[in-house]
């Protein structure tokens, strides 16, 4: 125990090492940089207004369009209409 409790001293009269000091200072200062936001609220609201205005192009030509139908048969509600169709 005697040789544990001189190593503690030891380390305790040695102090902190000089590294460690800028170690805390890259984490203090990544996290004031965290804190910032990365874009402006004008940058974001413009950002949002185009994707408004692009889905609104790009979504009123899909409405304009008839529905897929692959197989010929119109538009099933249900798969009873299907058997009602081939008997």
């Amino acid at each position: 125990m005697v040789q544990i409790d001189d190593l503690l001293a030891q380390l305790g009269a040695a102090g902190p090492d000089p590294r460690l000091e800028m170690i805390e200072a890259a984490v203090l200062e990544g996290a004031e940089r965290a804190r910032q936001p990365a874009l402006s609220a004008p940058m974001l609201a413009g950002i949002a207004a185009l994707a408004l205005v692009s889905g609104a192009l790009v979504g009123g030509g899909a409405a304009r369009r008839a529905p897929a139908d692959p197989l010929g048969q119109g538009l099933a509600l249900a798969p009873s209409t299907l058997l009602e169709r081939a008997l």
